[in-house]
């Protein structure tokens, strides 16, 4: 249940279908107290995925803003009734601003500054409601929307008020407007005149002290509007002590700036993650941020011209700026969260129609830019409905944490419906969209946290498996070479991550034989790993053809087909009978394998011929044999050696390892093994070049 209380006797009441957190909220103005009691830990229980589920969203849409509209005004009894506020009786003891709400004295076409000069021109007196644009009076009589007149309001006072120094809070008025008490100016904003081109616009907000000299203060309001399309006072003018007032105006200027504070972190933030991960979700949010930020600077406290004070037009142009380019962002953000669920055509006619007006606001005549609102408005209601659905159908499919999703995106919702229903003074609320956005953007960074440390977890999973699968590939390789007489075997294997995608094997057949296997599956890591485990199992199986190289790499192939996932794995096999002393070899689209000729001292590349295995059952394999000395070295390896980068993306090339080969030929075969690795590493600069794993076998004869 949501109980709504009201400290003016008012009590709302209306229970509400939905489990929340536990959470009390409360909003404190001059004499009214909102309190919001919602029990359990759910939020808004329900996906929408027909019209009677969006019919519940719309309706608890709606409740937000009755919520927001709630009138959230001081007290105004007695209140202000044809120009007079009777405050004697309750002036000593008010402890909140008093809002001078109610119908004021109000002249039309006349600039009054002082009573006296009210009896000399004598004008009509009328009526008009405060706060409300001249032009929309609902029991009244209404006014053109451009033109200029003046408000009158007699303040009544008790007599211990008599000379001390009280406040009033004057909002900013549409679109400029001087202020006299007892027929002394004190505040103005812009110059009002008579006439369009005389008058300056400007729509500062300000405070305004005064001493109070004798027990009626006489305050005369002059306004003039030719820009906007409403005129008038339409926001609250309040009144009281400086102490009550000055309290009043602090805590709205630093919600704002707090507001703004954030929106403009968040903005900044997702901004630099954008040039970290490249990803559209951060541009498009953080952008919106930013706009949403630079709005609250232009509206309300104007805290833009107070802090910086540009021409009034640049304000004005930059309110409009930030309606017209925030839905294009907001679009363009969803479109990115869930690609292909907004058709392309609705992108672009979102772009087109926002930009239109975007360019509009920029060159248009500011007294046509404010009648061109209500159109923005529409679409920005459209557009905002078919982007909800969009997001909460598809959170409701993939989100864990949908409820909370649902608040911030309900919320947000609620506040630019009470916004745009606020700019045409349909409720009397306050400019709320930007508490919205703010509130769905914590949603979501609730949510990204959350998402975070689920990742965590999976990442600490992950290693965990990984680790296991490490000791796995490891204990399928052999821990150590073959011992065969007349040679010395050694390898060194180099993982680019934890596992690796090279694989390698012996058939030790005895003292005098032994098959050498060496293998490279595309990529790395745990797919890689899979595949060289069912080679390894291959290979196994081909004990008893160990002498003939060509059959090895055909049955292993056989084998592989339709077991890798088309991934493609490049091998070698070399068979080394001591007795007769000879090789014979057999390649599987591997690096030609490497022959230092100790007699002539010359490297050479022994050359045979054969296709990728895993791919084509049909692929054959040729073997070449040939005969080997005392001195002479046989290197094999993975193409990982040949893909080593230097800092100028220079590629380490066949000739510099042959160069390297014969520079170290007179090393055994484990010393001479790790020279090889080590002098390619020196000439790139780094481990960290190394883009693919690394094995390397070298065969030393002697």
């Amino acid at each position: 249940m949501i109980y709504i209380y009201c400290t003016q006797g008012r009590i709302a009441y209306t229970p509400l279908c939905i489990y929340a957190i536990p959470l009390i909220k409360k909003f404190f103005t001059s004499h009214l107290l909102i309190t919001i009691y919602i029990y359990h830990f759910k939020i808004i229980y329900f996906t929408i995925t027909g019209w009677k589920e969006f019919l519940h969203f719309s309706v608890l849409n709606l409740f937000c803003i009755a919520l927001l509209s709630c009138n959230t005004s001081v007290s105004v009894k007695p209140g202000v009734h044809q120009g007079i506020i009777d405050l004697r009786n309750i002036e000593d003891t008010i402890s909140n601003p008093v809002r001078l709400d109610g119908t004021w004295k109000f002249y039309w076409h006349h600039l009054i500054e002082s009573k006296e000069q009210l009896k000399l021109q004598n004008p009509p007196a009328q009526y008009i409601t405060v706060p409300a644009p001249w032009n929309k009076q609902k029991n009244l009589k209404s006014y053109p929307a451009h033109g200029y007149g003046t408000y009158h309001i007699t303040v009544l006072h008790s007599k211990n008020t008599i000379g001390t120094i009280m406040y009033i809070k004057m909002p900013f008025t549409y679109t400029s407007h001087a202020i006299f008490i007892n027929g002394i100016p004190t505040a103005q904003s812009g110059v009002v005149t008579s006439n369009k081109k005389t008058m300056i616009p400007n729509q500062l907000p300000s405070l305004i002290q005064f001493l109070v000299k004798a027990p009626v203060t006489e305050i005369f309001i002059q306004v003039a509007n030719f820009q906007q399309r409403n005129g008038g006072i339409i926001h609250p003018v309040y009144y009281g002590t400086p102490k009550i007032i000055e309290n009043f105006h602090n805590r709205s200027l630093y919600i704002q700036l707090f507001v703004f504070a954030s929106l403009f972190v968040i903005g900044i933030y997702h901004s630099g993650l954008y040039f970290i991960n490249k990803s559209k979700q951060n541009i498009f949010i953080g952008l919106f941020s930013l706009i949403v930020a630079l709005r609250i600077l232009v509206i309300n406290e104007m805290l833009l011209i107070r802090f910086f004070n540009p021409p009034w037009n640049i304000n004005f142009r930059l309110s409009y700026l930030t309606v017209t380019i925030t839905p294009i962002l907001f679009c363009h953000f969803v479109n990115s969260l869930y690609p292909d669920k907004i058709k392309k055509l609705t992108i672009l006619i979102t772009d087109i129609y926002f930009g239109f007006f975007t360019l509009f606001v920029c060159i248009a005549p500011l007294h046509v830019i404010s009648s061109m609102l209500i159109f923005i408005q529409l679409a920005m209601v459209y557009i905002s409905i078919y982007l909800l659905i969009i997001l909460t159908k598809e959170t409701g499919k993939n989100l864990k944490t949908k409820r909370i999703f649902y608040v911030g995106l309900i919320l947000g919702f609620a506040c630019l419906i009470n916004d745009i229903l606020y700019s045409h003074q349909i409720i009397k609320t306050i400019n709320s969209s930007h508490f919205g956005i703010l509130i769905f953007i914590a949603t979501q960074s609730i949510i990204a946290f959350e998402e975070y440390i689920i990742q965590q977890q999976r990442l600490v999973t992950l290693s965990h498996e990984m680790n296991i699968a490490k000791k796995i590939q490891r204990s399928i390789l052999p821990s150590k070479p073959p011992h065969l007489y007349g040679c010395m075997v050694n390898i060194l294997y180099l993982p680019v991550t934890t596992i690796g995608g090279d694989f390698y094997h012996f058939f030790e057949i005895d003292n005098k034989h032994a098959g050498i296997f060496i293998a490279d599956v595309t990529g790395h890591g745990i797919p890689a790993s899979m595949i060289a485990s069912t080679i390894n199992i291959a290979f196994a199986l081909q004990y008893d053809h160990a002498a003939n190289p060509d059959i090895v790499l055909t049955n292993i192939n056989n084998l592989l087909i339709g077991k890798t996932g088309n991934q493609p794995v490049t091998a070698l096999y070399c068979y080394l009978d001591m007795d007769n002393r000879v090789v014979r070899v057999s390649r599987a689209g591997h690096p030609y394998p490497l022959f230092f000729n100790s007699k002539a001292g010359t490297v050479e590349k022994i050359e045979t011929q054969g296709n990728v295995m895993g791919i084509w059952p049909s692929a054959h394999f040729t073997s070449t044999q040939f005969t080997i000395h005392n001195g002479d070295k046989i290197i094999l390896y993975t193409d990982g050696l040949l893909e080593i980068q230097n800092k100028q993306n220079n590629t380490y090339n066949p000739e510099q390892l042959k160069k390297s080969i014969i520079n170290n030929k007179h090393l055994k075969a484990s010393e001479f093994t790790n020279t090889l690795i080590n002098e390619a590493l020196q000439w790139a600069g780094s481990k960290e070049n190394i883009t693919d794993d690394i094995t390397v076998i070298t065969i030393d004869i002697g």
